[in-house]
């Protein structure tokens, strides 16, 4: 077998890794250099990481055994792009107005970053035409202070038509390879602090798949940008070309949408797409990666925040999904058969992250001491998964230490991740004393919920009367052989990264809070994922850039 990286072998992967590669044993020939990357069980064997969640369809990167700097204040910026078209993606409520008026950048999608064939590709939208919002209630409250290039830039960026775009990025120097605009398809859903458009492609066989801000399916060439193949037929795409059209019509509203953070996927050779449209609960749409072809469609299958895992059972790659009305389903992705559903469980908003056995997902409180009446405190319990059906295998204990607040507002958040058949889970739950931190750390043990290690975020600052970045919550990833983190991954002028050691016997900082030289961009309810790919980071900027971090150690 050939990895196409021989720093990696047996002892340096997890068993799901390791099955993976045994199963495909494909050479990573595609990526250039230090980049090349071990096999893939998501669509081509040498992509390194080609969509949303990830080369194992559960958010966790490959280990290609580098050694990485002990404190991300001397990461070095291996590079910016030229290309700077991407947008801020999430502004504020309060901020509305003056994030439009920023001349420097647009509006955009809260898209996250894939990286294959040596290339970085991203898809976003920008505003376009002579018709803008001059009757929306947000702009008429406030566009009397503004003038010259703030008005000019509010004109623009408040166009009601949006154009969208795929581009390539060399992954080695940050020159765009290709770019390809769809002119005029697509709708301008900048909506302040909440609500983003994601849409982040996926890369499978050569091909790149964008999902257009109006609903649009593109297939593109993944070396030259050639168009082969766009879809517009969805019943969502066509609701969505009739809202544009009343929203040009009226000039009264910018579109908010209903919060559309599911992206598309992968799976067994098969595209599976969000098709957004319904208030909670999205359906999925299984195409043909080659023609376009609708294969089949699942109503509201999994929640309009929480793009599809991927589970993998004996080299066969299902679609694993749940819902906010409580339900965890297995989809054949072949013919788009519901194999199985488990029902009762508590409202499911967020991403699902399998292991080869579990998965995790919301169960029940006994508590009645909801933050907010209506709501529940959210926890999770684990399901052992096969083909066949699930069955809940333990849950953690019902006290608040284990609790997650429950409800629209950044209640979507990727909480939990498994590697190493141990489950990295961070709460924000309810605490009785104001004065003393509600976030907490756990490391479990996956077959029985043991817990290894619990902590309140207090040994990292407290973030309540400290500092919000703070604590090990927001967003994490497991990458070689510790916790990268993003405390605060809601709010780009307070975003910081830091490294945590994940022994359970010894959880600590690494070095310090390291805030990168440039913004990188966020969303709110779902946070928009980056790549990691053999010792480099690579963030979106709120300057529509997208920027690449080194964080290897000098040799």
């Amino acid at each position: 077998m050939n990895t196409g990286d021989e720093s990696m072998g047996r002892a340096g992967v997890s068993r799901r890794e390791w099955l993976h590669l045994t199963a495909y044993g494909a050479a990573a020939a595609a990526l250039p250099g230090s980049l090349r990357a071990a096999t893939s069980d998501v669509g081509d064997p040498a992509a390194a990481w080609p969509q949303e969640n990830g080369p194992f369809g559960n958010f966790n990167p490959r280990r290609y055994g580098v050694k990485l700097v002990e404190d991300l204040a001397q990461a070095k910026q291996a590079w910016v792009s030229e290309e700077h078209d991407l947008g801020f993606a999430k502004g504020s409520s309060s901020g509305y107005l003056s994030h439009l008026a920023d001349a420097t950048t647009h509006p955009g999608s809260a898209s996250g970053l894939i990286v294959a064939e040596g290339k970085v590709f991203a898809s976003s939208f920008r505003p376009c035409g002579e018709v803008w919002a001059d009757q929306s209630p947000h702009v008429l409250a406030g566009i009397g202070k503004f003038r010259g290039e703030q008005l000019e830039a509010i004109r623009r960026n408040a166009a009601l038509d949006a154009d969208d775009f795929t581009l390539a990025v060399d992954v080695r120097t940050g020159k765009t390879v290709w770019k390809t605009v769809e002119a005029n398809q697509g709708l301008n859903r900048y909506s302040g602090k909440r609500l983003q458009f994601h849409g982040t492609p996926v890369y499978h066989d050569g091909r790149v798949l964008s999902l257009g801000s109006t609903g649009r399916v593109y297939c593109y060439d993944a070396g030259t940008g050639k168009k082969l193949w766009e879809d517009a037929t969805s019943s969502p795409a066509q609701a969505a070309a009739a809202l544009k059209t009343k929203l040009l019509k009226a000039r009264n509203a910018l579109p908010g949408g209903e919060g559309m953070g599911a992206s598309p996927i992968v799976a067994g050779g098969v595209l599976v797409v969000p098709q957004f449209g319904t208030k909670h609960d999205v359906g999925l749409r299984g195409m043909n990666v080659k023609t376009g072809e609708t294969l089949w469609e699942v109503p509201a299958a999994t929640s309009r925040f929480a793009t599809p895992a991927v589970w993998t059972h004996r080299d066969k790659q299902f679609v694993l999904v749940a819902t906010i009305q409580g339900e965890l389903r297995l989809i054949d992705p072949q013919d788009g058969r519901v194999l199985w559903t488990v029902t009762g469980l508590e409202p499911v908003y967020y991403p699902l992250s399998p292991s080869d056995n579990h998965v995790m997902v919301n169960v029940k409180s006994a508590t009645d001491t909801a933050k907010k009446p209506g709501q529940s405190w959210g926890r999770i319990a684990a399901y052992h998964l096969t083909p066949a059906g699930a069955e809940r295998a333990w849950e953690v204990p019902d006290l608040a230490p284990f609790w997650f607040e429950n409800h629209m507002d950044i209640c979507a958040m990727r909480r939990v991740l498994i590697r190493d058949e141990r489950v990295y889970y961070f709460t924000q739950g309810h605490t009785h004393d104001p004065q003393r931190s509600s976030c907490y750390f756990h490391i479990l043990e996956e077959e029985t919920g043991t817990i290894l290690y619990s902590s309140q975020a207090e040994e990292f600052g407290h973030p309540t009367t400290d500092n919000p970045q703070n604590g090990i919550l927001g967003q994490f990833w497991l990458v070689e052989d510790r916790m990268l983190n993003i405390p605060d991954a809601a709010h780009s002028d307070r975003s910081t990264l830091q490294w945590v050691t994940i022994d359970p016997k010894q959880v600590r900082r690494l070095g310090s809070r390291w805030k990168p030289p440039h913004h990188n961009t966020t969303a709110y309810e779902k946070f928009i994922e980056l790549a990691y790919v053999d010792g480099r980071f690579l963030m979106r900027t709120w300057q529509g850039q997208v920027v690449c971090y080194d964080l290897r150690r000098p040799v």
